[in-house]
């Protein structure tokens, strides 16, 4: 459980670079901030922006937005997935787990 937790830890650190890079220019960088405005509803652009770059808790988000925590973390699941599916072949950071733990 441990290093799920260590590994999953990674994994948001990892996001949280490359959603802070995609501010600035950059290959992938660019290819991130185009699909957070295209392959994103603006729900889960919102709460993933609140999420990785302000580093609001998900209860935080929840009470900021009036839903329950589990559609927050829902959301954000959901969201990564679209993410990786759309960066899997120019981020290796991003790939360093198994999908399901997304």
């Amino acid at each position: 459980m441990e290093t799920l937790n260590h590994a999953r830890e990674t994994e948001y650190q990892s996001l949280r670079s490359l959603m802070k890079a995609a501010e600035g220019e950059g290959g992938t960088a660019q290819l991130l901030s185009l699909a957070l405005q295209e392959e994103l509803t603006e729900r889960q652009a919102q709460m993933v922006r609140m999420y990785y770059i302000e580093q609001h808790t998900m209860q935080d988000i929840a009470q900021t937005l009036g839903v329950n925590c589990s559609t927050v973390s829902r959301t954000l699941k959901t969201a990564r997935i679209k993410l990786r599916r759309c960066l899997k072949y120019t981020s290796r950071a991003l790939l360093h787990t198994d999908a399901t733990e997304w």
